[in-house]
């Protein structure tokens, strides 16, 4: 069963990435309008805002709303992008979608994208589970992405760095516009973003539609399921969520406030899977991402230095990323994910730049295994550079 899907979901990522918003409109509109049945927060960002919509939801649901989630990518499957009440949704009632969804598509002579397809398919499931509260997070960018179609209760930015420039612009100030037209008007906006050309295009855009814009950039101090210090604003970002849904009168305590950052759950961030030797995973992908990692894993492992796997997406940054990560490791195993990766001489040869030994071992796994026999006991090693790799080294420790 689940491979009819799957094998579905592949022939619709061959389409690529086609921004714009008048496909799933008119889709929507033959499902009624699914995303109009329940409230909705709308995150984008650059990074965290995965960990910032985990973070909102779990504290909707301490409070005691059902709750919907959608996020992107997954890592070990699917199902990861799409639950209710902290529950992935199933192989069983994901074919279901599947299937009527696709006769709907044809019978209509639509040509969707994977994301636009996946994106229906969760408000569609978000409908008939009778959500609440749904935190969508987008895919990319804002303005053109598919979850652009909501009109939720609060929008949420949570920071802008350069990434996918061929989509978004070569420019801060043309990501940040990009990201901005998410805004809706009337709709409060929050925040974690310091940089002030940012936070100019930011406000701009907010005095244009007349919302409010909040800037959430004091770190939580409180408990945190969720390890790594840049979770902290990532915490106070969904705090400020948390205060403007207060002032809509939903019912949000002091009590779910604090439960629901304790309780989170989102794998694949600063995410210690093993101990002795301890493995670290790590969804950072990007120059942004990457820095802030560095600077949480010198505050959790001091001097310490990591057995580094790595393997990095075909279009990310590779000569910043290895910059940054070549302080952090005592050695280096380049390897590749199943999707998308970078060729693995390319990156070896960065990491050579700034002095450090690097191999190949080709399959993720095959590099985890390496690193864990390599490190011993008391070692430390690092997986990170791509969700793509995270996921794929998570799958050691599932069962």
């Amino acid at each position: 069963m689940q491979q009819n899907f799957l094998s579905y979901f592949d022939e619709l990522e061959r389409l690529g990435i086609i921004l714009g918003l008048s496909r799933i409109k008119r889709f929507l509109r033959l499902l009624g309008n699914p995303q109009n049945s329940f409230n909705s927060i709308h995150i984008a960002g650059t990074n965290g805002k995965g960990s910032t919509a985990a973070m909102v939801e779990s504290i909707l649901r301490c409070a005691g709303y059902k709750t919907a989630l959608y996020t992107s990518p997954h890592l070990a499957c699917f199902n990861e992008r799409v639950q209710v009440n902290g529950k992935k949704i199933s192989n069983q009632e994901l074919q279901q979608l599947v299937s009527q969804l696709r006769s709907i598509k044809e019978k209509a002579g639509l040509r969707l994208t994977f994301f636009e397809f996946t994106t229906a398919l969760a408000f569609e499931y978000f409908k008939r589970k009778k959500a609440d509260f749904a935190v969508i997070e987008t895919g990319m960018g804002g303005r053109l992405d598919a979850t652009n179609v909501l009109k939720p209760l609060v929008s949420v930015i949570t920071n802008v760095s350069m990434e996918h420039r061929q989509y978004l612009g070569n420019t801060l100030q043309k990501i940040a516009a990009e990201k901005a037209g998410i805004i809706k008007h009337g709709i409060p906006v929050v925040t974690g973003e310091k940089n002030l050309a940012v936070l100019r295009v930011l406000g701009k855009e907010c005095k244009r539609k007349k919302s409010k814009l909040t800037t959430a950039q004091k770190p939580y101090k409180g408990k945190i399921a969720l390890q790594g210090s840049f979770q902290q604003t990532n915490a106070a970002m969904a705090i400020a969520v948390a205060r403007q849904l207060q002032k809509q009168g939903m019912k949000l305590s002091e009590k779910a406030i604090r439960n629901g950052l304790a309780a989170v759950r989102f794998p694949g961030r600063f995410d210690v899977v093993q101990r002795n030797p301890i493995v670290l995973l790590d969804c950072c992908h990007n120059p942004g991402a990457v820095l802030v990692f560095a600077k949480a894993f010198r505050q959790s492992f001091k001097e310490k230095k990591a057995l580094l796997v790595i393997g990095v997406s075909s279009d990310k940054d590779i000569r910043q990323i290895a910059k940054t990560l070549a302080p952090l490791a005592s050695s280096v195993i380049v390897t590749n994910a199943k999707i998308r990766a970078m060729q693995p001489e390319k990156i070896k040869r960065e990491f050579e730049r700034n002095g450090k030994k690097a191999i190949i071992v080709k399959g993720v796994k095959n590099a985890v295994r390496k690193a864990i026999a390599a490190a011993g006991k008391n070692g430390l090693v690092l997986v990170a550079g791509s969700c793509f790799v995270a996921g794929e080294a998570m799958q050691l420790w599932q069962k």
